[in-house]
């Protein structure tokens, strides 16, 4: 992966809200980039080296019918690095999978850093959004 890739990452419909304020249309909450307990620290994202967001959007949500996801938002490995979060790309379970590392973080740091991450993500933008309901 390069300086300049993409990470992306799938968005849970959860994890939008809707912005009443701005004339954005939705946001998104610093939960898309914090890992959860089943993560074990490791963020999953795909590598835009290999998948567009749209593509990637089909090949997480045909996983699983289980899997849902309202988008695709991204971070890239530069701005993962600006924060100190290492990334990598291990093609487990599947080619293209990668992961940011957030190992070695207390809970505060790790909220510190997710929304950051976030940050990065909303200027950036949607990549990927799906129409209608998921």
């Amino acid at each position: 992966m390069h300086q300049t890739t993409l990470l992306l990452r799938q968005v849970h419909p959860s994890f939008v809200q809707a912005n009443k304020i701005s004339s954005q249309v939705f946001s998104i909450t610093s939960q898309v980039f914090r890992p959860t307990p089943k993560d074990q620290n490791q963020l999953s994202v795909y590598n835009s080296n290999k998948y567009t967001p749209q593509e990637s959007h089909a090949h997480f949500t045909a996983i699983d019918t289980s899997y849902k996801s309202h988008g695709v938002v991204a971070v890239s490995v530069q701005e993962c690095d600006m924060e100190g979060l290492k990334c990598e790309e291990n093609n487990i379970p599947f080619d293209g999978h990668s992961f940011i590392d957030f190992n070695m973080l207390s809970g505060s740091q790790i909220e510190k850093k997710a929304k950051k991450l976030r940050n990065y993500a909303m200027e950036r933008g949607w990549l990927y959004e799906q129409s209608g309901e998921n």
